[in-house]
């Protein structure tokens, strides 16, 4: 863990791709390690031929190598691909929850439903199934918020506007469904909300408690 610190530390200094002058010292501080420790994991990079290092007026002159540049590429390519696997096979997983009634006056709306059927293929039972995610899914929750949905456009009555949304197709225990994430909402960041043709508390006669997984399609 020390050695990839040190390797971005360096990298963010510039070191990937110019010279740069840093004590050990220095160096320790932005890593939040002993002078000792930096001076000798500075040396093991060198040894590892990761690094050019030589004496300067005002600390250590460093530099990339080849292998080095190679070797960090190599990593955030492996970082990359896990990700993009991890998205791909994206499950979210929580407990039932009770919503705030408020579902079935949005969901209903005439102008959402024609939205929805067109970029969903379903209109959906006017309700949500309300989950709370665990921990873990919650951190996926928030790496699907960073990609791009199939867009439902707000629109206006006499009387209120409604905001955009964003929806994913998703499974849950088999049947069609969606993930929509609105632009505004009154729900916590722990709260996914489904949509789907079939009422699926009800079907499954799920309680306020019960676990729940959402197969996601990226």
């Amino acid at each position: 863990m020390k050695k990839l610190q040190m390797m971005l530390e360096l990298a963010k200094l510039g070191a990937d791709s110019e010279s740069i002058q840093i004590s050990s010292s220095q160096l320790a501080e932005k890593v939040g390690c002993s002078q000792q420790t930096a001076a000798r994991w500075l040396s093991k990079l060198s040894e590892e031929k990761l690094i050019k290092q030589n004496a300067g007026a005002q600390g250590q002159i460093i530099e990339f190598t080849s292998k080095g540049v190679d070797w960090l590429k190599s990593l955030q390519q492996d970082i990359q691909e896990t990700l993009e696997a991890e998205l791909e096979n994206l499950v979210l997983i929580g407990e039932v929850t009770s919503g705030l009634d408020e579902g079935s006056y949005y969901i209903g709306q005439k102008e959402y439903q024609e939205q929805f059927k067109e970029k969903l293929g379903f209109e959906p039972y006017p309700g949500t199934l309300d989950i709370k995610l665990d921990r873990k899914s919650l951190e996926l929750k928030k790496r699907l918020q960073t990609l791009t949905g199939r867009k439902i456009e707000g629109f206006s009555t006499e009387e209120r506007s409604f905001g955009d949304a964003e929806c994913f197709p998703a499974k849950v225990k088999g049947e069609e469904a969606a993930v929509v994430m609105p632009s505004r909402s009154q729900h916590g960041d722990n709260i996914i909300e489904i949509i789907s043709p079939t009422k699926i508390r009800d079907k499954y006669d799920l309680d306020d408690g019960d676990e729940i997984k959402v197969e996601v399609e990226i």
